[in-house]
């Protein structure tokens, strides 16, 4: 559906970075075929945290994750123009941020189609 917030399961960076683990390739790989099978669709990928720390390092931790997920996408066959890259931080929680388990679900990346 297009406007509708689909998390990426299974996308794993190093604690505090933006560096993709390897354990992340599959559903990254989902998502290429996705992309590949229909070539019109344009989405943005969103970075969020969870609120441990500052706000401004959140907002940034949040944008390179976004943007490490875009570069992986590009590195395999995706057309840049097809993809934005934008870091919320912890501004859009989908969990409490009181429990170490809404914590792990606050900590995602997630994409929106925009166009079809």
């Amino acid at each position: 559906e297009k406007n509708e917030a689909i998390r990426l399961n299974n996308i794993f960076f190093e604690f505090g970075k933006s560096t993709l683990k390897t354990e992340s390739y599959p559903e990254l790989k989902r998502l290429i075929k996705l992309l590949s099978d229909n070539p019109t669709i344009t989405i943005e990928l969103s970075g969020h945290t969870d609120n441990v720390g500052a706000d401004a390092d959140n907002l940034t931790l949040s944008q390179n994750r976004a943007a490490a997920v875009v570069d992986y996408l590009t590195q395999n066959g995706i057309k840049a123009n097809r993809l934005v890259a934008k870091g919320y931080g912890e501004t859009l929680p989908v969990a409490t941020n009181e429990t170490e388990e809404g914590k792990q679900l606050n900590r995602r990346v997630s994409f929106t189609v925009k166009n079809m």
